[in-house]
């Protein structure tokens, strides 16, 4: 989500997103609402089943919308003031570095106190273990540190913690987690460079030091044969002179391993600690070097925040009363899963806000300084032309980390097909050991694959852009501004909302289970009341896949 030119959106879409290749479309990368519980509604206002349309706007106005930006701004203001305070004392003169990354851990780890209470010593424990772990795994950093994130979660989840308590840090913890097995892995690559480098060096000096030698002996004879002569003139062979390459600052040194402070800093950094998103070691390290301030940084921040706080009340009182529980079973599946939607935007508009006002996001272009760091992409979602598009939109940095530090990963070692797997696996352990959450991952990851496959199959039969990503290169005959092409790619955006409704009906906000999690048997129950509908389309258009 990211500030344009003045009078733009507030969000944008990145280049770098536009092309993904086919193994990829199915990258999973949910984020689930785990950090704010929502409004506690009056008696007056659950009765009659819990929808808010008896009421008029004006109390909707009154008894929801107001209570619930009262609530929410209590909380996410004092993400955003420790974001302040962090970036005030640290960025508007030089500061010794290790202090700059201390005051980075006090206010992080006072902010997850907040929010999380005893729960924020699983957040520490995982960084202490995180650090050994890189310290002790030369190498091999980046697979022993998910082996450590992985047994750590389960550990944690199974034996260790109360599921209250861990179902509330969890959002958290896997934003750390994260964190720790990139950076391993940058390391791992910085390494690997490093060592191809000094390889292709020794046999350029090997070739370098006969030519010296030679140069040398070409001197001594022309000296000897010029010396005793009145007006000869001496040749002097001046040395070498070996021009330094041009030192790069762009980014740390990740050959060499972090300090306690600037690692602890970079995991518990205020800004992505509560919310997220995930930033890199490189990205955090930077915003001490030349932090830039303008006025646009602090409007940035204030409309991002109104953003996220619109889609708060979306998901708290407008859908209720706009969608009663009155309504048509699918009608309340779209309500449901809107809201869950609506609250995922909330919740990446305030990460986005507390990055930018940490000091991330900054970007220089024609001359100007704008700040953006787009974590998610609503109208993509929304009214989206395929699922896949949803899938890469739905938490951009996430899906990034997924491509980059999983799938890309995976594929060099063992292909495709098991980095399509893993990344998924990596995605549902990372957001915890959740029933729900491994059956939509799943669900979702079939689902890509046949509308990608059979999409790109019509458009091959019919030489037409009608596959699941936009064409870029106008190689078809018939174009996206075809009428019949338009149409095509509607209904096939209409297909992907209704399986959205369709996934999306088991996060149910008002539910008591959510508090720990939701069992298998909840959503079970939510696609079987739903007929698991989109599951035999979804059948249906595997089986027209396979006969194409």
């Amino acid at each position: 989500m990211d500030m344009m030119e003045e009078g733009g959106p507030v969000y944008q879409e990145y280049g770098e997103y536009e092309e993904y290749t086919d193994e990829e479309l199915a990258e999973p990368d949910f984020y689930v609402d785990q950090f704010y519980p929502g409004m506690e509604m009056d008696e007056e206002m659950m009765e009659g089943g819990g929808g808010l349309a008896p009421f008029s706007v004006s109390e909707i106005l009154e008894h929801c919308i107001e209570p619930t930006l009262t609530d929410g701004m209590k909380h996410m203001g004092k993400i955003i003031a420790w974001c302040l305070i962090f970036r005030l004392a640290t960025q508007t003169t030089r500061v010794v570095p290790w202090l700059g990354h201390a005051a980075s851990v006090v206010a992080g780890t006072v902010l997850a106190s907040h929010f999380f209470g005893a729960g924020v010593f699983y957040l520490l424990g995982l960084v202490m273990l995180g650090y050994i772990m890189l310290a002790v795994s030369n190498r091999v950093r980046g697979l022993a540190s998910a082996a450590l994130v992985l047994g750590y979660n389960i550990v944690c989840e199974t034996w260790v913690a109360e599921p209250v308590v861990w179902h509330m840090v969890r959002g958290a913890i896997m934003i750390v987690a994260m964190k720790i097995i990139s950076l391993g892995f940058d390391m791992d690559a910085a390494a690997d460079k490093r060592d191809k480098e000094d390889l292709e060096k020794e046999p350029e000096e090997e070739n370098i030091t006969p030519d010296i030698d030679a140069k040398r002996k070409n001197a001594k004879i022309i000296n000897a044969k010029n010396r005793g002569k009145k007006n000869g003139k001496k040749t002097m062979e001046e040395p070498a002179v070996v021009k330094p390459e041009e030192i790069k600052t762009l980014g740390p040194d990740l050959t060499k391993m972090p300090g306690w402070f600037e690692f602890a800093g970079y995991c518990l950094c205020p800004g992505t600690v509560i919310l997220g998103p995930w930033v890199s070691f490189t990205e955090y390290v930077n915003i001490f070097k030349e932090p830039r301030w303008n006025i646009t940084w602090l409007v940035k921040i204030l409309f991002t925040v109104m953003f996220a706080f619109m889609f708060l009340t979306i998901s708290t009182c407008w859908n209720p009363w706009l969608i009663p529980d009155s309504g048509w079973k699918w009608w309340l599946a779209y309500r449901d899963a809107m809201s869950f939607r609506a609250s995922h935007y909330f919740v990446s508009f305030m990460s986005e806000a507390s990055a930018i006002a940490a000091g991330f996001g900054a970007h220089a272009v024609g001359g100007q300084l704008l700040w953006h760091f787009t974590v998610t992409q609503p109208h993509n979602i929304e009214v989206p032309r395929s699922l896949v598009e949803v899938v890469v939109s739905w938490n951009l940095p996430m899906h990034r980390w997924l491509k980059q530090y999983v799938f890309k990963q995976t594929r060099h070692r063992l292909g495709p097909g098991p980095a399509v797997a893993m990344t998924y696996l990596a995605s549902t352990i990372l957001h915890g050991l959740s029933g729900q959450l491994a059956a939509v991952l799943l669900s979702l990851g079939f689902y890509t694959w046949v509308e990608h496959s059979i999409r790109d199959k019509l458009s091959n039969i019919m030489d037409a852009s009608i596959g699941a990503r936009r064409e870029t290169d106008c190689r078809r005959r018939h174009r996206e501004g075809s009428a019949w092409v338009i149409l095509v790619n509607l209904l096939f955006g209409l297909l992907a909302m209704f399986h959205l409704a369709y996934l999306g009906v088991m996060f149910d906000q008002s539910s008591p289970d959510q508090a720990t999690g939701y069992s298998w048997s909840h959503t079970m129950a939510k696609w079987r009341r739903l007929d698991y509908t989109s599951h035999w389309v979804v059948g249906v258009m595997a089986i027209i896949n396979w006969l194409l």
